[in-house]
């Protein structure tokens, strides 16, 4: 007991040493014409320990696909009470897929705090590589995009408190600053490299609701739609209500924000989610009268919420944070009746051919994850064989347990532990799965998911109203045998339904 007290004070005093640490910054989009150009960045770093690592500052030059991101910073100048501080850089050995590496600015002589660190960072130009829609963008007379798509970190900093303000006063009169952590002037506690794993929209948004949040919920857009964003986000906002109520472990739900970017030019960049927000992006577009937005995108975005990751390398851990998505997706809306049995079936059928219907479908996990994002066929192959492997998990479960129990229950109290700090990886899901399974589920789970064994799902895979039948798959002239999910006669949509 006394030990442990003792414990708890040291623990008490370094996260007390750490929230001291300040790191504020301001965001200044800049127009040229019409449109933004760059964003201009002051921070401003005060209270750091005297013990704390030296001074580093870092940017990635590549994030996830969105090539020239440390390229696009000008004019960085750091300062402290002795004046200019000189800067060396260097960059992180290229690394495969696409995946993230970064460019480090080191100081030539030692820094006093507090450091004033100032830059500007150009939009991402129109016509580059198609990737997610990490790179700031211009569109409908303002900017977003993600912090990974800006931002220079110092990255020796561990802790302490983060805060962003917007100087708005070269946008369009009435504009607004948003982050994924709050409107305005808003905080997030840990590292500065918290920032980065945020959206960011700034300008003359369009917002659902139109004040404050709906049940937690909230969106906000810019540019030209081609369906209504206000529909689209009430839609989204029941559907964020209904999924904290089926898999019920976060609860009440975090407060949530969606960004959708209407672009004039390429790349768009689709759906990406970080944490309790998400950006939709996509070209933009007169309105059609009666059009619906891409409600599957919604849903997969919005589901990352509950689905989050497993402890694995970068790429290979897809199998689970975008497998389990991808099936979570496909289940979870069409419970509630936001889809119908129809395009449940046509989801389910995309499945299975995002799986048979890739030649890399027999790939390791591995060599997906440095094929990276040069293939959406191949770089999807992980969600589509993850989600075939959860439907399978998801009816022996229910077998088993002669219908007592689902995937969503067998997996809510790893969800929990997840959510307390314990290490959730490989080896815990293999743990995981022999409880649930018996011996061989482990060796099942590397087979399939890791070395990228062909395989067959249970026959009641996504529900009693399919059944399986083999189907060859034609890729680019060749024919790939496997299995699709066909409507099983007499079995009610209500059936279909409740699943």
């Amino acid at each position: 007991m006394g030990r442990a007290l003792l414990l708890g004070t040291g623990l008490a005093a370094v996260a007390a040493a750490a929230q001291a640490q300040t790191f504020e910054s301001t965001f200044k989009p800049i127009r040229q014409g019409d449109e933004v150009a760059a964003v201009a960045v002051r921070s401003v770093l005060t209270d750091v320990p005297a013990d704390a690592a030296p001074f580093s500052l870092s940017a990635p030059v590549v994030y996830a696909g969105v090539p020239g991101i440390a390229d696009r910073v000008r004019d960085l100048v750091v300062t402290d009470s002795q004046g200019q501080v000189p800067l060396t850089s260097s960059d992180d050995p290229a690394a495969p897929g696409g995946f993230p590496y970064f460019r480090h600015w080191k100081p030539a002589r030692a820094v006093s705090y507090p450091v004033t660190i100032s830059y500007r960072s150009l939009v991402q130009p129109a016509g580059s590589r198609q990737g997610p829609p990490f790179g700031i963008r211009p569109s409908g007379g303002g900017v977003s995009g993600a912090g990974s798509g800006f931002l220079v970190i110092p990255e020796h900093v561990k802790g302490g408190v983060s805060r962003v303000t917007w100087d708005l006063s070269d946008l369009p009169a009435g504009s607004t600053g948003i982050a994924s952590f709050g409107e305005g002037t808003a905080e997030v506690s840990g590292p500065p490299a918290r920032l980065m794993q945020a959206w960011y929209m700034a300008g003359p948004v369009g917002r659902y609701p139109a004040h404050g949040q709906d049940h937690g919920f909230s969106a906000a857009w810019l540019g030209s739609s081609p369906f209504d964003p206000g529909t689209e986000s009430a839609w989204s906002a029941k559907l964020y209500t209904y999924i904290a109520d089926e898999l019920r472990y976060l609860k009440p739900p975090p407060p949530y924000r969606v960004f959708m970017r209407f672009l004039d030019t390429p790349p768009v960049g689709g759906g990406t989610a970080l944490p309790n927000s998400f950006m939709l992006s996509q070209a933009s577009a007169p309105r059609e009268p009666g059009s619906m937005g891409p409600r599957r995108t919604l849903a997969h975005e919005m589901m990352h919420q509950w689905t989050g990751g497993i402890d694995a390398p970068q790429g290979v851990s897809s199998w689970f944070s975008e497998g389990l998505n991808t099936y979570l997706t496909a289940v979870v809306p069409k419970r509630g009746g936001f889809v119908s049995v129809t395009d449940y079936a046509d989801e389910v059928n995309e499945i299975a051919k995002g799986y048979f219907g890739e030649p890399a479908r027999t790939w390791s996990a591995e060599r997906i994850a440095q094929a990276g994002f040069g293939d959406e066929g191949v770089r999807h192959v992980p969600y589509n064989r993850g989600a075939l492997y959860f439907a399978d998990l998801d009816a022996r479960i229910r077998q088993k347990s002669k219908g007592k129990r689902r995937l969503e229950d067998a997996l809510r109290p790893l969800f929990i532990a997840r959510e307390q700090g314990q290490r959730f990886d490989h080896a815990a899901w293999k743990a995981f799965v022999v409880r649930e399974l018996g011996p061989g589920a482990d060796r099942e789970f590397e087979a399939r998911i890791l070395r990228g064994e062909l395989f067959k799902p249970h026959t009641n895979a996504f529900g009693p109203c399919f059944e399986l039948k083999t189907r060859t798959y034609d890729r680019k002239g060749e024919a790939l045998e496997g299995y699709a999910f066909v409507r099983r006669p007499g079995v009610s949509d209500a059936t279909c339904k409740r699943w």
